[in-house]
């Protein structure tokens, strides 16, 4: 089967959504198929004229070769083809299935022949990032066949779309497991940074704070795309973009707790990937990460923005061994059922059901 991904703008950093993509992209790879990732030239090409969408073209066609036209971050199979900075149909490969996978790319594939393949739309989150929440409900109206990633997005989107698939998200077995012993961990909490209000860092760091009062030789671990942010206080590590192995190994592996503060999220990938390498899942009860934590089972889940419970649990689980052990050990066994060769046999039946056997 040829199966072609059309993505936002490549950046060449670290994105949940993204990596997704890739990791099916390489599953596909192994399993025989013709799979192509396809980076549109511009997040809204729908917002620009004729003639801004040319000369942005024409500006990274000839000035912006490099790290927008490559893909260091992710170890892609050598066999997916990818084409950067597509503007025109025409510089699609003509596929037997074409992925829109955010909310602005199923605005234009839309509007493109369906020569180009079966189309489908991948849906990761509630992006009213992208859209207002109008407009983005209006990307759900369309014909073509959703997927998505989790219980509580099918709930929202088979209200205005007849066709809908729930395929859950995973983790790859051979990149995310238990690298590092759970025993002998040091006080030490990792979390993401990222300056998307939804994230809710400012509140995560504000925890941290008041935990590294109640507990002296805390360390912290933030990470993310951006630059280190300013003023951070000497407990707090920072690392940029790091590398899937010294997320495991070096972050998340040296971690008793993972926090997670966010408001909202479509999944919470960083989540899963925390607890199947050892820490402790200390997140917002929000849509999308009770996908896969159970609070008190696996994970540890508290309403957002609650500071007091954030902190008194955190410090709970640094101080009480038992209980961390048992909650790292059910979660490491838990997100196991996450796995990407299941979530793979499960899109390809997907794509396999508009009548077609490729």
């Amino acid at each position: 089967m040829k199966i072609n991904f059309i993505l936002p703008p490549n950046g060449n950093h670290p994105v949940g959504g993204f990596k997704i993509v890739f990791q099916y992209a390489n599953q596909l790879a192994r399993l025989g198929h013709d799979v192509h990732l396809s980076f549109l030239n511009d997040l809204y090409p729908e917002k620009k004229t004729k003639l801004r969408v040319f000369l942005s073209f024409v500006k990274k066609k000839l000035f912006r070769i490099g790290r927008e036209s490559e893909i260091t971050w992710f170890n892609l199979d050598k066999r997916i083809s990818l084409h950067f900075n597509v503007m025109f149909e025409r510089e699609l490969p003509k596929a037997d299935i074409i992925i829109a996978t955010a909310a602005q790319t199923a605005v234009w594939i839309k509007g493109i022949s369906d020569t180009y393949g079966d189309k489908f739309y991948f849906i990761q989150g509630y992006e009213t990032w992208a859209y207002p929440e109008a407009r983005l409900v209006e990307t759900f109206k369309n014909s073509i066949t959703k997927i998505v990633v989790a219980k509580w997005l099918y709930d929202i989107v088979i209200k205005y779309s007849k066709k809908v698939y729930v395929i859950p998200n995973f983790l790859d077995d051979s990149v995310y497991y238990k690298h590092q012993d759970l025993n002998n961990r040091g006080n030490t909490i990792s979390m993401l940074f990222h300056e998307e209000p939804q994230k809710n860092t400012e509140f995560g760091l504000a925890v941290l704070a008041i935990v590294k009062k109640k507990i002296p030789d805390l360390e912290v671990k933030l990470f993310g795309v951006f630059d280190e942010p300013k003023d951070l206080p000497d407990y707090v590590a920072y690392y940029k973009s790091p590398s899937q192995v010294k997320l495991r190994d070096e972050i998340y592996g040296t971690s008793k707790v993972y926090l997670l503060p966010s408001l909202s999220e479509g999944w919470g990938l960083t989540g899963m990937e925390a607890m199947k390498s050892g820490a402790v899942l200390i997140s917002s009860r929000i849509n999308g990460i009770l996908e896969y934590a159970c609070s008190e089972k696996n994970a540890v889940l508290i309403n957002p923005n609650d500071l007091v419970a954030f902190v008194n649990e955190t410090v709970s689980i640094l101080q009480n061994e038992d209980l961390r052990l048992r909650l790292a050990t059910t979660a490491i066994n838990d997100i196991s059922r996450y796995s990407v060769s299941n979530s793979t046999d499960t899109l390809l039946k997907v794509l396999s059901k508009n009548g077609k056997r490729y």
